[in-house]
């Protein structure tokens, strides 16, 4: 293409990039549980000046460094509080990973393979979607595997600019999402020494460990240690020990389950291309003499993968950092393994995969209008899932070409399929469905000039969507008193407690509406008419 024979092709692969993680970043509310937490957070610290105090609802909030936070209030000053100013900058790291990723494996594999490369992250609309969501990932995304890419490069060059931008990485990596940056590379890095039979007091000073892991805390500890006396210790205790040993060590809420759920996230995330990757993770182990990029790209994979999946903890976007480089893995096992075996009319290797994508791909409408019919609170929005119906059409069409030996074609079908897929949910199914959402009815049914009160719990979309916080009440002696005061005001809750729900009988149900997929309806009542 074009793009990738311009003087421009560095600037063409961001801008595509940032596209596809962009386009319609701002057409649907803020409404998933970590979105609302942690733009909520980033508006409070930005309209108190707390900059070394993060709260979710004047609570503080310890679940997360900075870094995003930042970005966030950078996004609020420029584009003001809404969807758009909380995710914009989720999709700037997600061109600057697709760039990135563009950039050292063009440097090592070549051109060829860094555009095969490029298209399958394209590609990957999980994947995509990530860099949607006003959430730290993007950026932990981003630094983690520009880090992986940096210690490969140094390995094989020796650059000592690229050794500065490895450390730089880790440290932002840190101020991303905590020691997890340091950690895991760390881990991956002393295997790959140990097994590539490097690990010798040159490598060590060669790398520069001590002054550089010294540059890295240079850049994420001071905030950490203003943090935590802002806190009087508390996001301390809260982030490094229930937010980091205890995910590892325990399940946090309900997140848990067996090693399978990780490896399928990891097909998921990388769909419709991730059916390949345990052929291609399998072909990169075995390059250690012959190509020490690939090598270790195989290894962190594995590596990455296996650490989260002995973790008592597992969630979908745990895995990320490392799919930038699977698609590489995937890209080099298409160019030098697959496609060579497939000219020479070995077909056994593909009916497996083939057959898989295409029952996902034909599944994925049936399961899309069934699920949104079942969620009855959208009223009847099932033929949504319709809208997808013409992926399993576009995978049959390039199977059909792959059969007939038309392999290039079959690829550009693949993504340019699954690329629509992702501005379809994005721009069109995602702004439908969440005018299901609680937020939205309770502006069509109650407005935003009313007072309100919480008993309890509340659905965490509300403040960033109504740019305020709430009082939280625990008994019926405060909601009367709330009510003495503010006589037509209403109270708010997502108790699911028989009793509370039962308490608050005395009151007039103003409406309910579940929240979106999630097992939690928000309930609105006012002060009943005598």
């Amino acid at each position: 293409m074009k793009i990738f024979n311009s003087k421009y092709t560095y600037l063409w692969v961001f801008l595509c990039g940032f596209f596809i993680c962009a386009f319609g970043i701002g057409s649907s509310i803020i409404y998933i549980l970590d979105e609302a937490k942690n733009s909520e957070a980033a508006r409070e610290m930005w309209i108190y000046g707390q900059y070394f105090k993060p709260t979710f609802n004047n609570v503080i909030r310890t679940d997360k460094p900075p870094f995003h936070y930042f970005l966030m209030m950078l996004g609020y000053k420029l584009f003001g509080v809404n969807a758009f100013g909380a995710r914009f900058f989720s999709a700037v790291f997600g061109g600057m990973t697709f760039l990135s990723t563009y950039i050292f494996t063009k440097k090592h594999l070549g051109k060829s393979i860094a555009q095969i490369t490029f298209w399958i992250l394209i590609a990957s609309f999980y994947f995509v979607q990530e860099f949607h969501l006003a959430v730290p990932d993007p950026y932990l995304i981003f630094w983690v595997s520009l880090t992986f890419f940096c210690y490969i490069d140094f390995f094989i060059s020796r650059e000592k600019k690229i050794l500065w931008l490895l450390y730089f990485s880790v440290g932002f990596g840190m101020l991303t999402k905590g020691p997890i940056a340091l950690v895991l590379p760390s881990l991956i890095a002393l295997i790959h020494l140990l097994l590539t039979k490097d690990l010798s007091v040159k490598t060590i000073l060669d790398f520069r460990f001590i002054p550089g892991i010294l540059l890295a805390l240079l850049l994420s500890a001071p905030w950490f240690y203003m943090a935590h006396i802002a806190t009087d210790g508390v996001f301390t205790d809260g982030f490094f020990f229930k937010h980091n040993l205890d995910r590892f060590q325990n399940k946090m809420e309900g997140h848990g389950g067996i090693f399978l759920i990780t490896i399928g996230f990891v097909i998921l995330g990388m769909f419709p291309f991730s059916f390949w990757l345990f052929r291609a993770l399998i072909h990169s182990l075995k390059q250690k003499k012959q190509n020490a990029f690939v090598f270790y790209g195989g290894l962190t994979v594995f590596v990455f993968i296996g650490f989260f999946a002995i973790s008592s903890t597992k969630l979908p976007n745990y895995t990320m950092p490392c799919y930038p480089m699977i698609a590489v893995l995937l890209a080099w096992y298409f160019y030098t393994e697959l496609k060579p075996k497939y000219l020479e009319g070995n077909l056994k290797a593909f009916k497996i995969e083939w057959i898989s994508l295409m029952v996902i791909s034909i599944a994925l409408p049936i399961a899309g209008y069934i699920g949104l019919d079942l969620e009855k609170q959208l009223g009847n929005k099932g033929w949504v899932g319709l809208l997808i119906a013409f992926v399993p059409l576009g995978v049959i069409w390039a199977y059909r070409q792959f059969i007939r030996k038309q392999v290039n074609k079959s690829f550009k079908t693949l993504v340019s399929t699954f690329a629509l897929l992702s501005l379809m949910l994005f721009g069109v199914a995602f702004p439908i469905l969440t005018k299901g959402t609680p937020v939205e009815v309770y502006k069509n049914k109650v407005g935003t000039q009313k007072q309100v009160v919480v008993f309890k719990r509340f659905d965490a979309a509300f403040p960033i969507n109504f740019d305020r916080t709430y009082k939280v009440v625990n008994t019926l002696e405060e909601i009367d008193a709330f009510f003495e005061r503010y006589p037509e005001g209403v109270v708010m809750t997502k108790t699911r407690k028989k009793e509370d729900l039962k308490k608050l009988e005395v009151y007039s149900l103003v409406f309910q509406q579940k929240s979106l997929f999630e097992n939690h309806t928000t309930r609105v009542y006012q002060k009943s008419k005598k």
